[in-house]
């Protein structure tokens, strides 16, 4: 069973979420200091596998809401985390047995690994989506059959809103709205759903990816090149393929926070052609990426910025002029990719004027 007992392996897993993230999700990097800082405390979190959790558990999900660039602001609060915890169980009438990640990209793959370290409770290996996305119905746990709503937000000065919304897509209005005056973050306990309805709905298995991912990239640095073992390990994932998609440096960054969310367009261009440019649109992650104004990837497959050198990924608020990067093109878990997931993650519910066409018929992967 996967285990976080290092401060080596919440380094590891942090760098992985940021891939999975697609450069939204918020930077983990304040919640791994906190987890971090637990470890040297002797205070672990502990992380249970799917198949070992009883039918009829309680699992809930301990969610960031908000947008990114305002979560790469915030502090992770003990105090928060544990009142969080204690108004969720009074909330639902009865005890939490395990925490999960609503989506294991960028910051919320480490909330609920924080509150375990301080709380004992346990985090599932798994999560609602396998990636980050903006929007609370755009999950596997949601496209699958687990209510989002009832749930409850909380930000650090101790306000607490509790919603029962009649959809999804209704939750995320009124989420939203809330969390905006709540100053673009709060915390939430949210997707309340038995062991059985994780195994049936949930992406499994993606903390041991994260780590996977993270430790590949590391590992690949000691070895002289880290893409080489990033793709190998990433190609080994069952009915997954991951392609570099571009190789370039950064020429322009547009963003802006409204309505709650992180809006934006990177342009690249190659290091040895100025016109061929690949050009990448974020709506909190990235959502699209056009080489040459052609489609090379799309929602819901990933979209990673990774630095040339180095293979660290990226998320949008990181990226700046002049850095020289490669795009890392990643399909989707096998559940993204059913029709009744495409109808709520497919490009055209992101504001994109076209259909889905997967990675491996759109892009074939960067010569050397």
């Amino acid at each position: 069973m996967l285990s976080i007992e290092t401060t080596q392996d919440v380094q590891d897993l942090a760098r992985g979420a940021v891939l999975l993230g697609t450069g939204g999700g918020g930077d983990p990097y304040v919640g791994e200091l906190f987890v971090r800082e637990q470890i040297r405390r002797g205070r672990v979190p502990r992380v249970v596998a799917p198949e070992d959790l009883d039918d009829d558990a309680f699992v809930v999900s301990i969610a960031g809401i908000g947008a990114p660039t305002v979560i790469v602001e915030q502090l992770v609060s003990e105090k928060t985390l544990l009142r969080l915890l204690a108004r969720a169980e009074a909330f639902y009438g009865r005890r939490i047995d395990a925490l999960i990640s609503a989506e294991i990209g960028g910051a919320n793959s480490v909330f609920p690994l924080a509150l375990s370290a301080i709380s004992g409770v346990p985090v599932v290996d798994a999560d609602g989506i396998g990636r980050a996305v903006p929007q609370l119905e755009m999950t596997t746990f949601s496209i699958y059959g687990v209510r989002a709503t009832p749930c409850l937000l909380m930000d650090d000065a101790g306000n607490i809103v509790t919603v029962d919304a009649v959809s999804d897509r209704t939750a995320e209005d009124l989420c939203r709205a809330i969390v905006t005056a709540m100053g673009s973050m709060a915390f939430s306990a949210i997707y309340p759903m038995s062991g059985k309805q994780v195994r049936d709905c949930a992406v499994l298995g993606t903390l041991s990816q994260s780590l996977g991912i993270g430790q590949a990239i590391r590992l690949g640095r000691e070895d002289g090149d880290p893409f080489v073992r990033l793709l190998a390990y990433l190609n080994a994932q069952q009915h997954r393929t991951a392609r570099i998609l571009f190789d370039g440096k950064v020429t322009d960054v547009r963003s802006e926070t409204r309505d709650g969310w992180h809006w934006g367009l990177v342009t690249l261009q190659n290091l040895r052609d100025d016109s061929d440019v690949f050009t990448i649109q974020i709506r909190n992650e990235f959502i699209i990426g056009l080489h040459n104004g052609q489609p090379a990837t799309m929602v819901p497959d990933l979209i990673s910025v990774l630095d040339r050198e180095s293979a660290e990924p990226l998320t949008a608020e990181m990226l700046t002029y002049g850095q020289r990067v490669k795009v890392l093109g990643f399909a989707a878990d096998p559940k993204l990719r059913r029709p009744e997931s495409l109808e709520v993650l497919g490009p055209r519910m992101f504001g994109l004027d076209c259909d889905y066409i997967s990675i491996e018929d759109l892009a074939p992967a960067l010569a050397d």
